[in-house]
């Protein structure tokens, strides 16, 4: 079970990043509406993750992570609704 929240913690970290490319903004903080994770092997030795944005548009990003072994292959997947909220005195 402490594998799988380690690995969530890595594609969550990924699918944040790739919400945070389409922002101009740091300051606004984000907010997860939805992740979905798919586990399709098991993870053996270094891991590396990639994310990437997928549409959206002024207020909510669509993203997508995965999770790759050190061969390459694919081992979980993740898909990630996010909400962009609004500034702080704004």
């Amino acid at each position: 079970m402490d594998e799988e929240v380690r690995l969530m913690g890595l594609l969550q970290q990924a699918l944040v990043s790739a919400a945070r490319t389409r922002l101009h903004d740091t300051a606004r903080a984000l907010g997860a509406t939805d992740i979905s994770v798919v586990f399709t092997a098991p993870a053996r030795g270094e891991l590396q993750a990639s994310g990437q944005a997928t549409g959206g548009g002024r207020s909510v990003c669509f993203c997508e992570a995965e999770l790759r072994d050190a061969a390459g292959q694919s081992v979980a997947r993740a898909m990630g609704t996010f909400r962009y909220r609004a500034v702080s005195g704004a």
